[in-house]
């Protein structure tokens, strides 16, 4: 998936009500998207959680502990830790590309 298409999806998201569910209802499996049925459920939550600006559910969703995910991205854990608990507030740009580079990382059709 190109980060163009990728930012295609974040506005359609908002478009849809912001609903996961709709969204998935309206757009259906994206033919751009080379993900296991799992791994689309998984690239929406994604995008939910980068539109919604829920850097906690971000983490949650990348499945490592805070310490993992901080290091993964090379994000001082402190940081990280003021973002999940909304006392600081990431740079726009920032988790729109940690969720891009996480829906990169889900397991493809041919991986399965």
């Amino acid at each position: 998936m190109t980060y163009d298409y990728y930012k295609t999806l974040l506005g359609e998201y908002i478009n849809f009500g912001r609903s996961e569910e709709q969204f998935l209802g309206e757009v259906g499996y994206p033919a751009d998207l080379d993900l296991s049925a799992d791994g689309l459920i998984a690239a929406i939550s994604i995008i939910a959680a980068v539109t919604d600006g829920d850097f906690k559910r971000l983490v949650d969703l990348s499945g490592l502990k805070m310490t993992d995910f901080s290091r993964k991205f090379a994000i001082p854990y402190r940081t990280v830790q003021d973002w999940c608990s909304k006392d600081r507030t990431p740079p726009e740009y920032l988790p729109m590309l940690i969720g891009y580079a996480m829906i990169g990382d889900l397991p493809s059709d041919r991986e399965q």
